[in-house]
Parts: C-alpha cells; sequence; structure tokens
C-alpha cells in the first residue's frame, strides 16, 4: 500500500519503449501539445504504479512519526520564543483536551509528544509557564499505562532541571489526593482505568519524584497542609485525603511527624467545632439529633465509592434548598461521621504497631502521640473524642501507662508551664487512671499518692497567703484535689487494701456488709482530711456533681463524713468575696455567677459514643458501678443535704442520684458523638 500525502491526482498515460528496441520516439499530431509541456519542465523520474495498489490521504494524526512530532516541539517553542505562538498553542490545547473529548488525541499520539517535550525540558523555564501548566493539567491518570509511564519521567524531568517547577508539580500531585478524576474521562482507545488503579498512579508518579529528588520532601510539607480539605468539604473527601497522606510516609518516612501532626490539628478542629455548634442548639433539637442517631446509624463512608462523581453536587444544591435548621443539622451529622471516620483510620494506622510492631517502633510511635498530645490536644479545652488515641495506645503496656500518666503529672506539677495547661493536665490524669480498665490497682494507688503529696506540698507552701477559696490564684491546688476525688469515685476499690481480719480483696457485697471496717491506702484518708478542713476549702471551688457524690460515697464507706461542710459551703458567697478579680481567667466554661468561680466538671475520657470508632474502646473504659447499699440510705442523706436557699437568694445545689451519675458519666446528652 502507498499513502500519497500531498496529492490524489490519477496517473495515466503510462510510456512503454518501441517494438525494435529504439529509444528514438515517432511523433505524432496528438502527442505534440504534450512534447509542447514535457520539453517546458525539467526532467522528472518516470514511475509505474500497479493499478491495484489503494491510494489514500494521511489522516490518522497516530502515523505521525516521533521524528515529525520532535520537531513540530522543537519549531513550536522556537517559534514561541521569537513571539509566533501558534504552533505552542497547539500543543498546549493537545494536552489539556479532555481524553473523552470527540477531538482527543489518543494516548500513544499524544505520548510522542511528551517524549518530544522531555527531550526539550532545558528550553521549558518560566518563559513557557503556560505550557508547563498545560502539561500539569493534563488528565494523565486515565491515559493508558504506557502514557503514564512517560508522562512521570516527564514531570521528573521539570524538577531537575528547573527547581521551580517542583512546588507546582508537586502541587498538582498532592490535588490528587483528596478527589481523582472520574474513570469515565478516559480515551475511547484505552481501557476503563479502576480507581484503585488511579490512587496507585498517583503515588507511583510521587514515589519517583522523591527517589529522584530527595529534597522534594521539603517542598512537600508544606504543600500537604495547603492541600487538606476544608472543613466545609465531605467526609469522603477527608477520608481519601487522609488515606493517601497516611499511605505516602511508608515511602517517605521523613514526613512522618508533619503528616501525624496535620492530620490531629485538623481533627482537634473538627471535634472542637462539633461541640460549638452542639451548644447552639436547642435542648428539644438536640434530644430529636440524639434519638435519630441511635435509631439509624450513619452509613459507612466507603459506600461512598460506588456513588456517581455527579452525587456531591447533587447533595450541595439539595441542602441549598432546606430550611436553615435542617440544614444545621444535616451538616452537624456529616462533620460527626467525618470525625469519627478520620479517628477510625488513625486507629487502624497505629494498631498493626502497638499490636506486633518491635519495642522501637512502638516507642517511636507513643512518642509521636505524646507530642501531638502536648502541642495539639491538651492545650485544646473542648477536645472531645482525639484524645482517646492516647487513651486506648497508652494502655497498651504497663511501660506505656506508666509514660502517659508521668506526662500528664510532670504538665500538671511544674509551675513554668502555663496555668491553664496545668488544669487541663490534672483533669488528662485523673480521667486516664480512673476510667482506664487496663490500669492495675498499684497504678493506681501511686498515681493517688502522688496527688496527695502534691497536693500536700501545695497546701503547706501557700497555706499562709491563703484568706479563703480562691480559684485563680490557687488553680493548680484545686485541679488536684478535684482529680482526687474523681479517682476516688471510680476508683475507691483498688484504694483499699485489706480489712481488720482478712487482707484479701473482697467483692464489693463482702466488702461492704454492715459494721465491716475497711483499711485504706496508708495516708490518703489523713490527706484528705488536712486539705478538705483547711482554708482552701477544695470542696467549695470542685465540680458540685463531683463534690456530692464524693461526700455520699465517702460517708457510705466510712471514709469521711463531710456533709456538715457542705451544708456551711452553702453560705459562703464565692461572688461576694471574689468579685474584686473580675471575668474568671481558667479556661473552663462560660458559667456565670457563682459556678464561674468552681472547676468544671471535666474529664477528657468521658463516655466514648462514635458509633464507627467505638469498637476500638470496647474492654478500656471501666463503666460507673453503683455500690452496694448506698441508694439504701439516699433519703436520710438526703436530709442531711437540705439546706433553705430562699434567704441567701441561692439556688438549691441538691441533686437528683440520676442526675449526678449522668454528670459523672460524661454527660452524654452534652456532646453531639452520642447522637450517633
Amino acid at each position: 500500500m502507498v499513502s500519497l500525502a500531498s496529492s490524489g491526482r490519477a496517473i495515466s498515460g503510462i510510456i512503454t519503449p518501441s517494438a525494435g528496441g529504439s529509444l528514438k520516439r515517432k511523433h505524432t499530431d496528438s502527442d505534440f501539445d504534450s512534447d509542447v509541456i514535457l520539453s517546458s519542465q525539467t526532467k522528472r523520474q518516470r514511475v509505474a504504479f500497479d493499478p491495484d495498489v489503494e491510494i489514500r490521504i494521511l489522516e490518522d494524526w497516530d502515523e505521525k512519526s516521533f521524528e515529525l512530532v520532535r520537531e513540530e516541539v522543537r519549531r513550536g517553542l522556537d517559534r514561541h520564543r521569537a513571539d509566533d505562538s501558534v504552533g505552542y498553542d497547539m500543543i498546549k490545547q493537545f494536552l489539556t483536551t479532555r481524553p473523552s473529548a470527540e477531538d482527543a488525541p489518543s494516548s500513544a499520539l499524544l505520548r510522542k509528544y511528551v517524549l518530544a517535550l522531555t527531550s526539550q525540558v532545558a528550553s521549558l523555564n518560566t518563559k513557557c509557564s503556560g505550557l508547563v501548566h498545560a502539561i500539569l493539567g493534563c488528565n494523565w491518570l486515565v491515559r493508558s499505562e504506557q502514557f503514564v509511564g512517560s508522562y512521570i519521567r516527564l514531570l521528573g524531568g521539570l524538577m531537575s532541571a528547573h527547581g521551580v517547577w517542583s512546588a507546582p508539580v508537586l502541587q498538582m500531585i498532592a490535588d490528587k489526593f483528596a478527589q481523582l478524576p472520574s474513570p469515565s474521562f478516559h480515551h475511547p482507545d484505552d481501557p476503563r482505568p479502576q480507581r484503585p488503579q488511579l490512587q496507585s498512579r498517583v503515588h507511583q508518579c510521587l514515589r519517583y519524584l522523591l527517589r529522584l529528588i530527595p529534597s522534594a520532601s521539603s517542598t512537600l510539607s508544606p504543600i500537604l497542609c495547603s492541600a487538606f480539605p476544608f472543613s466545609t468539604d465531605t467526609a469522603k473527601v477527608h477520608i481519601d485525603y487522609i488515606q493517601n497522606i497516611l499511605k505516602l510516609i511508608e515511602y517517605s518516612p521523613e514526613l512522618k511527624g508533619t503528616v501525624i501532626a496535620l492530620i490531629m490539628e485538623r481533627l482537634v478542629k473538627i471535634d472542637v467545632q462539633i461541640q460549638i455548634d452542639m451548644d447552639d442548639l436547642e435542648e428539644d433539637i438536640e434530644d430529636s439529633l440524639v434519638q435519630d442517631g441511635r435509631a439509624k446509624r450513619i452509613e459507612q463512608v466507603e459506600d461512598e465509592d460506588e456513588a456517581d462523581d455527579d452525587s456531591d453536587d447533587e447533595s450541595v444544591s439539595s441542602e441549598e434548598s432546606l430550611p436553615d435548621e435542617e440544614r444545621h443539622l444535616k451538616e452537624l451529622k456529616e462533620s460527626v461521621r467525618k470525625m469519627d471516620s478520620i479517628l477510625d483510620l488513625l486507629f487502624n494506622y497505629y494498631h498493626p504497631i502497638f499490636a506486633q510492631g518491635n519495642t522501637y517502633d512502638i516507642s517511636d510511635a507513643f512518642d509521636q502521640l505524646l507530642s501531638q498530645f502536648s502541642s495539639i490536644i491538651l492545650p485544646t479545652y473542648r477536645s472531645r473524642h482525639t484524645q482517646f488515641l492516647l487513651f486506648h495506645f497508652g494502655q497498651s503496656s504497663p511501660s506505656l501507662i506508666d509514660r502517659f500518666a508521668g506526662v500528664c503529672a510532670n504538665i500538671a506539677f511544674k509551675p513554668e508551664h502555663p496555668h491553664l495547661i496545668r488544669l487541663a493536665s490534672a483533669a488528662y490524669l485523673a480521667s486516664f487512671i480512673a476510667r482506664g480498665a487496663h490500669i492495675s490497682a498499684e497504678v493506681v494507688r501511686q498515681v493517688f499518692s502522688l496527688l496527695g503529696t502534691q497536693l500536700d506540698k501545695l497546701r503547706q507552701t501557700n497555706e499562709y497567703k491563703c484568706t479563703g477559696p480562691d480559684l485563680r490564684r490557687f488553680g493548680s491546688y484545686y485541679a488536684i484535689a478535684q482529680a482526687l476525688l474523681y479517682i476516688f469515685c471510680f476508683r475507691w476499690r483498688d484504694l483499699i487494701v485489706g480489712s481488720d481480719n482478712d487482707y484479701d480483696v473482697l467483692n464489693d457485697d463482702e466488702l461492704l456488709y454492715e459494721g465491716h471496717d475497711l483499711l485504706w491506702v496508708p495516708d490518703i484518708k489523713e490527706v484528705l482530711t488536712r486539705n478538705i478542713y483547711s482554708k482552701f476549702n477544695p470542696l467549695k471551688i470542685c465540680a458540685p456533681t463531683i463534690v456530692l457524690q464524693f461526700a455520699r460515697i465517702a460517708h457510705h464507706l466510712r471514709f469521711l463524713y463531710v456533709f456538715p461542710l457542705l451544708e456551711t459551703n452553702k453560705r459562703l458567697r464565692l461572688a461576694r468575696s471574689l468579685g474584686s478579680y473580675g471575668e474568671r481567667e481558667t479556661a473552663l466554661s462560660k458559667k456565670k455567677g457563682e459556678e464561674g468561680f468552681q472547676l468544671d466538671a471535666y474529664f477528657p475520657f468521658d463516655p466514648y459514643h462514635l458509633p464507627r470508632s467505638k469498637r476500638w474502646i470496647e474492654g478500656d473504659y471501666v463503666e460507673w458501678k453503683s455500690i452496694p447499699g448506698l441508694d439504701d440510705g439516699r433519703e436520710e442523706e438526703e436530709g442531711s443535704e437540705e439546706e433553705d436557699s430562699d434567704s441567701n437568694g441561692e439556688d438549691d445545689e441538691d441533686e437528683d442520684e440520676d442526675e449526678v451519675a449522668g454528670d459523672l458519666e460524661g454527660e452524654i446528652a452534652s456532646t453531639v458523638a452520642s447522637s450517633v
């Protein structure tokens, strides 16, 4: 077959020699005109064509040779530098045409252009920024495997030859972490790729570039932060992005610290925003949200992978038509699902390390968690769920329990740390010891004694300048006191070392039968007594719900009897005695009046109710247990607690037992986590 690229004219008049073999030709009248034409033209080779050969014009671009494409690219770049950009713009159009478009070049042809551009990569400086951006805008992921390989090498050449293009190239790849192109965009001549294949190609490209240019990881670090999805983006976008950056650190471990810190920071922001949004809800709306969440668990995020690519746009348009209140609830549920799914990803990421890793890997992973705890989680008062990563993995071994408790105690006790951080750290320590199911009785006793010693030390150091209960001046003292009360309410069984006749630990019924005296850990009763009846008067400053529950349990166990002090404290007006201090400066709550001068009942490891990730916490948690015989004498105790508050204009502080137990269980209804 012979192709004629320039003309489709038919050729006739095949000339043959004479019979005699003479080279002379006899002229006739009929061929005179032809002789005149031939004599006026330069001689050309006479070619005889086979009439059976198919003659056609070249129309298939794929038949362009690589030499032709390379010359086209070279001329386009040269003429662009001379301000003639026709060929230059044509190359840009080729690269950016959607593969599924009718006029889209095939992957085979486009690959020739990519190879030609690779050979001209030294010329692709900032004067060719338009072409470089066209290269980055190419829909390369849905092209053929051969094209993808050539394209990745082109990106490597760009970054190697011109450092200025490193950031745009890495930005393009990081954007793919959040949202992949639709597989339906592929060229008709190429096989339809699957989403896992597209994701694999992204990491194939990034792995190649980071190995080719190791210093590029420092450029990638801030890009990962800027490319992180916005808080308004869907749960699916967040999960896709986080899955990809967690996979990234498998082959780029130098980015591990940056990636984990980034995830923690954004997760805490979502966590806090949920708590703020819950505060804005009216009580009846919140109850409706809780009931709806309990009746129907939110669908798994993975199910969205099968959805159409336009589903997000449709959901946005449908949300715009909803009333404000209903749209707010819908956004709140989406935020909860987002947080739940991200936490589940992190639990999945760390679980193999703590379950199967060696000592070095476990220590390194826990150091990372402790670092994020100290710098991100601890300073955030309203964080509700993120800290459970520490709660779960911190109980993996006795050594990790000691490390986490030690970090919390170190921050809570040392005055060089900010005041609010010390208060929060004491709450974390108390909540961890009180709620951790894998924390042994020995550790509970050690921490309780340590807190008691520190409390007594602060009392002795500051009592001379104390004129009465003052949260602002002695916040750390009251935080430690409340930590002791809270631990006692949950772990009083571990503080008993035996009885008069038997030092073996008995069950609750045997332990608390009438007339049975209990033997407590040495000095804890004396330390608490000295401090409770000191000028600091911690029972007036600590959260009323915790104080009341401590008073009831301590009285029932014949540990301490503090109800007379509680009656006296009702006549003590904190607002009058401390009014000169103005607004409270503790990072606890927005309470007003006398409550503003008391500690909040905040303990960070309150019950965990996120439906999907809750499975990781099962077995880690000490639930609230009723105390045998405590309710039997409830009427008598309540009688001793009653106080006529009308004379002082105070609200009655007595609380129903169900409300107290509910508060100690973390005030479940106060968090959106329980809504799912």
